[in-house]
């Protein structure tokens, strides 16, 4: 029995893998002056490999641009689009990388990836960067198993703070700040173990980071971390303006979640129902309010009402605190007409009534 062609414009539709089985370079591969020694780690969109530096005999990682959903490896090593169908989404991905390592070799700061340099081969893109030794603070907070220090926060928050006030000098903004995107660096000479460890921040993935002109389209592509993520960046037209204030939202998050430990609502539902607990009644004996009431006006649900720089942020960190005052009582029920003829000629002229 003879097939039916399919219908004009019939597209299959085809399961991808998230990521092809043995998609990542294998060791003794060679880049340039670089030799391919172990594998880091593998997200969806890049793989990061151990390499050496065959010039300066030193270790250092490169990042392959790499998309599980879009890409995979040809037989002579090439990355190649799974279709063509995917190629036109693949290549504004790859200009996507190489921007972001443009941007981020421009910076020089210790919270911030270091990238030495890039370059496009193999029908991608790659970029080295030192060889980072630690835990993602996802991690760090597993292996804690409590909520850390007021102290310690609040160096991790300052040093962050100043990393991201960098960026927003540049109208840039990182828009994924969660505590899988930030590494702990591990001081190997310092004392005490790990955990006890001075906080010593690197922020990651910029993948979701855009340069922003003030004057300029707001339309960045949608990237979303649930809990972390503020409002505005569910909004699919761009009528909400993303700013400093986005990332304000995500770092404070990130505290709340690391004092109450678990994420915290996602900003969306806590538009149609807020439920979440503030910070200063979560964390009230343990942390002072003046840093409490800091993280609630961060997580303000609308952008209006959050710090709206990150030295506004550092800045509600030792503000005096002052309590909100009492709601005012309830009137007393009063019954019938009467009463309530009573209660509206008080409300006008409450001397008759002293």
């Amino acid at each position: 029995m003879n097939t039916p062609p399919p219908p004009p414009g019939y597209q299959k539709t085809m399961l991808m893998p998230r990521r092809d089985i043995g998609s990542q370079l294998p060791v003794g591969t060679r880049l340039q002056e670089f030799v391919v020694e172990g594998l880091v780690g593998v997200g969806g969109f890049s793989i990061v490999y151990r390499v050496r530096d065959t010039r300066l005999d030193r270790v250092v990682a490169i990042k392959e641009y790499i998309p599980a959903a879009l890409a995979t490896r040809g037989a002579n090593g090439e990355v190649v689009a799974r279709s063509p169908n995917h190629r036109e989404n693949y290549e504004l991905g790859l200009k996507s990388f190489i921007n972001e390592a443009r941007l981020l070799a421009a910076f020089d700061h210790p919270a911030l990836v270091k990238v030495y340099r890039f370059w496009a081969e193999n029908g991608t893109a790659y970029m080295v960067m030192p060889f980072y030794d630690g835990l993602t603070l996802k991690k760090w907070l597993s292996n804690l198993g409590t909520a850390p220090s007021e102290a310690w926060l609040r160096v991790l928050a300052e040093q962050t703070i100043e990393a991201l006030a960098a960026l927003h000098g540049q109208k840039i903004y990182h828009r994924d700040v969660a505590p899988d995107n930030v590494l702990l660096l591990h001081d190997k000479h310092a004392a005490g173990s790990f955990l006890e460890q001075r906080p010593r921040p690197l922020l990651l993935d910029f993948g979701a980071a855009r340069r922003v002109i003030s004057d300029a389209t707001q339309n960045l592509t949608a990237i979303l971390k649930p809990g972390y993520s503020p409002v505005e960046q569910y909004d699919g037209d761009g009528t909400m303006r993303q700013g400093p204030w986005t990332d304000v939202y995500a770092l404070c998050a990130v505290l709340y979640s690391a004092l109450a430990g678990k994420v915290p609502p996602s900003a969306i539902a806590r538009v149609v129902k807020d439920d979440m607990v503030p910070a200063l009644q979560l964390g009230g004996g343990r942390y002072s309010p003046s840093f409490l009431a800091a993280i609630d006006a961060g997580m303000a649900i609308w952008p209006a009402g959050r710090p709206q720089s990150m030295a506004e942020l550092r800045a509600r960190f030792d503000a005096p605190y002052e309590p909100p005052p009492p709601p005012p009582p309830p009137a007393p029920a009063r019954s019938g007409l009467r009463g309530w003829l009573r209660s509206w000629v008080a409300s006008r002229w409450p001397r008759w009534f002293g």
